[in-house]
């Protein structure tokens, strides 16, 4: 599994290296970025695609990663409660096995509550 793993990283790094050398124009054509709101201004900025692939690249690389901090504190947090479960029913598993039972066969108390219901009716 390790070694699928590897080959299949190699062979994404071989292709993007393939990418970027067939392209190397795209990546390094200028142009002016600019943002002109009416109360704020910023740029104009001479870049190039390059910087704002990798840009994109590392917010997308951020996202990745705070969202997989929020899914496991919150895989954390259900696991804590289910932890908390497992106890709270192995102590009343414990307490029941500990406590003898005083009728253990229910379908006497069935038979006596039969008895009792007859001899109220009479």
């Amino acid at each position: 599994m390790r070694f699928i793993k590897i080959l299949i990283i190699a062979i994404l790094f071989v292709l993007a290296l393939v990418l970027i050398i067939q392209n190397q124009a795209v990546f390094t054509q200028k142009f002016e970025l600019k943002l002109d709101l009416i109360v704020y201004q910023i740029g104009p900025y001479i870049t190039s695609n390059l910087v704002i692939v990798v840009a994109a690249f590392l917010i997308g690389v951020f996202f990745a990663i705070m969202w997989g901090a929020f899914s496991s504190v919150a895989a954390r947090s259900r696991l804590r409660e289910k932890d908390k479960r497992i106890k709270e029913l192995e102590k009343q598993q414990r307490r029941e096995t500990l406590i003898p039972s005083f009728n253990p066969n229910p379908s006497d108390t069935e038979k006596a509550e039969e008895e009792a219901k007859q001899e109220k009716t009479f």
